[in-house]
């Protein structure tokens, strides 16, 4: 633990904990809700300068562009001597599988590496009131948290989270390696809070077998047309199964946020501070979302992923939902992975990231991290077959990701692309989500409204109030 001062008994929780999860009913999905687009400036992202990344140049710090070990990132060897011998106690809000997989990555870095660097991974629920808790006394603080890359802006405007420093992303490696939006979502306000470990993206989930009894032939690595999906769709129909299986809150809000952006729209502006799902894209989005529920799909409603069951019961052809559904799903054989369809102009999936925080700017402590996240990259492959998308390119095009992960493989190569993730604004998620469209999307897919047009304007509304809200309480965000 690090000594960690300040005045933090008055902190707004709650306003944590509403995004605490990637979903605002989930508690162990990636966050990351939908943002203006897939691809946002270039002045903060890989390959920008000294100060915004790490391996920019050869000033940056040990282990940049001329100390680089395979596809970029920097080998033990680079690892300076003021790490040596630091331990990090690493919270994290990994409590699955992927939780356990994350201990033994950190143990084998403890064990393997030749500085003496000790990584401790603790899994902790509920990581955000953890932290604030934690940051209200000294010395309760870990070294470091993997945190949901949309908690990043309100985690630094509380002073929980402190900057990386240019030596230690020195050592991490070169940043145009890494997915280009999770690694520019990881900077607030001008400064790097964050580095991707991961990130996530809706997986289409399909059953192989009603595929053949349908002549549907299977999806590769690249998103079905919009002709592509609707044909395979009514041939599922006529073949009397269930195409489809759509539900309420989590899965249609993130199939809304995907869509828009698909359509050429946006739930928010680019810098965050104007809700626009309410335009004609969100209009288009909606419809689309009822109609394939209405013609093609099951009733699910409800918190805890009801949508899930009928494609695991076999009663269901498709579902789209996160891929924290993997592993579960691989241990049946019926069950094949590919991308979401492309139903609008442009390719763009819902998706989140994790993300390595700071809370000491010990150097020695700053730099010991640096290290562990240049190892961790290599060492990719390993976290994708616990079900993560590797945020380092060199992983994600490795042929091997094929048969080591092959859900992950499906989906790697688009969601590398096109992922979305909203702009990193404090408090954003929960103004734009819960207290957004959700509610819109569900009165909508439930028959409680009938006008899309109406029901959007009036959540867009009460979502911008929220946002003004946020200003006030946290500052505008930097341009």
């Amino acid at each position: 633990m690090k000594k960690f001062g300040g005045a933090w008994a008055m902190l707004t929780v709650a306003a944590l904990v509403v995004t605490a999860c990637g979903g605002p009913t989930a508690t162990t999905r990636p966050s990351g809700a939908a943002p203006s687009g897939p691809a946002a400036t270039g002045s903060t992202g890989p390959g920008a300068t000294a100060s915004t990344g790490p391996g920019a140049t050869a000033s940056t710090g040990p282990g940049a562009t001329a100390s680089m070990g395979p596809g970029g990132s920097p080998s033990a060897a680079t690892c300076p001597d003021i790490a040596a011998n630091q331990t990090i106690e690493m919270w994290s809000p990994l409590t699955g599988p992927d939780g356990d997989e994350m201990t033994a990555l950190a143990q084998r870095f403890s064990t393997e590496n030749e500085w003496g660097i000790t990584v401790n991974h603790v899994p902790t629920p509920d990581y955000l009131v953890a932290l604030t808790t934690a940051a209200a006394s000294p010395d309760q603080l870990p070294e470091a948290t993997i945190v949901r890359v949309i908690n990043v802006g309100e985690l630094a405007v509380r002073n929980i989270i402190v900057p990386w420093g240019d030596e230690a992303l020195g050592i991490v490696g070169d940043p145009s390696q890494l997915a280009q939006l999770p690694w520019e979502r990881g900077e607030y306000n001008g400064e790097r809070y964050s580095v991707p470990l991961d990130l996530a993206a809706l997986v289409m989930y399909y059953n192989k077998e009603m595929f053949a009894a349908a002549n549907v032939e299977e999806p590769g690595t690249e998103p079905w047309t919009r002709e592509e999906f609707e044909a395979a769709l009514i041939a599922l129909d006529e073949s009397d199964v269930q195409a489809i299986s759509v539900g309420t809150l989590f899965n249609s809000a993130t199939l809304f946020q995907s869509f828009i952006v698909q359509f050429g729209g946006s739930v928010v502006s680019e810098d965050g501070t104007t809700a626009t799902f309410n335009s004609a894209e969100g209009v288009e989005a909606l419809t689309y979302i009822k109609n394939l529920r209405d013609t093609h799909g099951t009733g699910a409603s409800g918190s805890g992923d009801p949508e899930v069951q009928p494609f695991t019961a076999e009663q269901a052809a498709i579902v789209i939902h996160g891929p924290w559904h993997i592993s579960n799903l691989a241990q049946n054989d019926f069950v094949g992975f590919a991308p979401i369809p492309q139903v609008g102009e442009q390719f763009a999936v819902w998706g989140g990231s994790h993300q390595l925080a700071l809370h000491s700017e010990d150097p020695a402590i700053q730099a010991a991290a640096g290290c562990w996240m240049s190892w961790f990259l290599q060492n990719s492959l390993d976290w994708a077959a616990a079900g993560q998308i590797p945020a380092y390119t060199p992983a994600r095009e490795d042929p091997s990701l094929a048969t080591r992960a092959p859900g992950i493989a499906a989906i790697a190569a688009s969601a590398g692309e096109g992922v979305i993730i909203l702009p990193q604004v404090a408090g954003l998620e929960g103004a734009l989500w819960p207290q957004g469209f959700e509610p819109a999307i569900d009165r909508i897919l439930l028959g409680e409204e009938t006008d899309i047009q109406a029901a959007l304007d009036a959540q867009a509304a009460a979502s911008q109030q929220v946002i003004d809200q946020n200003a006030e309480q946290f500052g505008e965000p930097a341009p």
